[in-house]
């Protein structure tokens, strides 16, 4: 059963944004809708969890496809974290993309 409701709860979710490193076009304290359906392609916002469980949301600029897919990702401002700092984002750990925002 509680498989099933993970799989349910990444059909559609919402993601609350918190910093400010994709401004203008997130704005911080603001909810966006999300889900875990749709392959991300370049250009999108995905939701993933870091190595430290942290969840981010950053843009997409890159995609190394392979066996695993991976990500680079960046923020819109200068100063934001990066794949520079995060590596490449793996498949496994993407949530799933913004649909809405």
């Amino acid at each position: 059963m509680k498989n099933i409701l993970d799989k349910l709860k990444r059909i559609l979710f919402t993601v609350k944004v918190y910093g400010e490193s994709c401004w203008p076009e997130l704005i911080p304290s603001k909810r966006y809708l999300a889900t875990g359906l749709l392959n991300p392609k370049v250009g999108d916002y995905i939701v993933f969890k870091t190595k430290y469980d942290e969840i981010f949301v950053k843009k997409v600029k890159e995609i190394k496809k392979g066996k695993d897919d991976s990500y680079l990702v960046s923020g819109t401002v200068s100063w934001s974290d990066t794949s520079k700092n995060l590596g490449m984002i793996k498949q496994e750990n993407v949530l799933g993309k913004l649909v809405l925002f």
